[in-house]
């Protein structure tokens, strides 16, 4: 058997994207019950796998081709792997350029073959020679990327909300002027807004090729809401739709697809809106932030009742000292931190981090110098954007503390006041 790992040529896109899961028609988790998932339904549904017509026009549009790895054996395309050329927003510091993978697949009768790992060397590799410190993905499965160093370092909900039980503290006075506008307005006010919303939110990425369209081209009774502060600016977007239903258990019920608020004034108004629209009884609501502001502006925050808690962006540190350079910390600290990391081992060491709220840097350890912590690549990527305790990751035997006091000081550096969030994914 000759496997060869490269980048595809041109006149190989189509064969690629027949292998990608999305185009195949095969789904990538297991079935859930409707709570898993953003709407009624029981889950996405995965059609016919991509018409030939289909796969030739998204050949066309394929972004980031020289960031393909695909694998091939004895000459046949077999398995395939993608790095995007991305930001994502670090503590402090704001956007930084990453990798994102993504479009993973092998051909189920070359699975098991060690293929996986070959391409995720190459793209690692790559990343590394770009000058890329940071690499993220979303993963289909929990148990397959902390191998090769990636960590989950961003969470998400999906909740319901009962209106009737909910009602809020006070009387909501809009703010702002908010209009129903059809796609074509909307996407042209989203590219703008969601850069305004990710400077400030850490672990918002910046908008991949082709995304705007596909949102705006989704079939269904779809509603685009755009709300535009005193200066006539759009300050927040969101997607919505009542879907009928002819059970009364579920009838009454507003699906929200994606909220994004650049100021809290568009955030309130845009919720005050959805949640106040007649014959309503349910809001759900799926990819939410952790922290959600929305459950702490009602009178009855029990009304809002989280169905699902699940892992989404996970971090790889492909260079430590740079990526632990290139974000901020919440106060003025000094670590000397042992990182294990097989699988990148330019990474191994003893690593000399100061910083605080004005800036950092990273490198090597004096010789003869003692960690004060020892962590793997994996629990460094949980840890890297301040969403993810200390604590329990230390109870767990994720992080050995050798100097006493040390855990309580990395917590106080590395932990943010808001939990870092991806609302568009990739």
């Amino acid at each position: 058997m000759t496997v060869e790992i490269r980048p595809i040529a041109p006149d190989e896109a189509v064969e690629f994207l027949r292998i990608v899961p999305g185009f195949a028609g095969t789904p990538s988790w297991e079935p859930e019950p409707p709570a898993w998932h953003s709407g009624l339904g029981t889950a996405p549904r995965f059609d016919e796998p991509a018409s030939s017509q289909d796969l030739t026009k998204a050949a066309t549009e394929l972004c980031d081709v020289d960031r393909t790895r695909a694998a091939f054996v004895d000459g046949r395309l077999v398995g395939t792997s993608q790095m995007l050329s991305l930001e994502v927003t670090v503590p402090g510091t704001g956007p930084v350029t990453m990798g994102g993978l993504t479009a993973v697949g092998v051909l189920p009768t070359h699975r098991r073959r060690g293929l996986l790992r070959d391409m995720m060397r190459a793209l690692i590799d790559d990343c590394h020679e770009r000058g890329e410190a940071l690499a993220t993905l979303s993963a289909a499965e929990g148990s397959i990327y902390g191998r090769y160093g990636f960590g989950p370092a961003t969470y998400q909900t999906r909740w319901e909300l009962d209106i009737a039980q909910a009602r809020r503290p006070y009387r909501h006075e809009q703010q702002g002027r908010i209009e129903l506008v059809d796609a074509r307005t909307a996407k042209a006010a989203w590219p703008h807004l969601h850069d305004q919303v990710r400077q400030n939110r850490v672990g918002e990425v910046s908008a991949h090729h082709g995304l705007w369209d596909d949102r705006a081209a989704r079939t269904g009774a779809w509603q685009y809401l755009l709300r535009y502060d005193d200066t006539s600016t759009v300050d927040g977007a969101a997607v919505y739709r009542t879907p009928w239903s002819p059970d009364p258990s579920t009838a009454g019920t507003v699906e929200a697809d994606w909220l994004e608020a650049a100021s809290a004034a568009a955030y309130t108004d845009l919720w005050a809106f959805m949640t106040g629209l007649d014959l309503t009884r349910r809001v759900v609501a799926g990819k939410r932030p952790v922290d959600e502001v929305l459950r702490w502006q009602l009178a009855d925050p029990r009304a809002l009742r989280i169905t699902r808690h699940s892992d989404d962006l996970w971090v790889r540190l492909i260079d430590v000292p740079a990526a632990l350079a290139n974000r901020t910390y919440q106060v003025e600290g000094s670590l000397i931190i042992e990182v294990t990391d097989p699988f990148c081992p330019w990474n191994q060491g003893l690593w000399h981090l100061e910083g605080g709220p004005d800036g950092a840097h990273c490198q090597r350890a004096p010789r003869g110098a003692s960690a004060d912590l020892s962590l793997s690549a994996t629990t460094l990527g949980s840890l890297y954007l301040g969403g993810t305790p200390l604590g329990p990751l230390a109870a767990a035997g994720l992080i050995d503390e050798h100097t006493s006091g040390t855990l309580e000081r990395a917590t106080a550096m590395l932990t943010q006041p808001q939990a870092p969030h991806n609302a568009i994914g990739f």
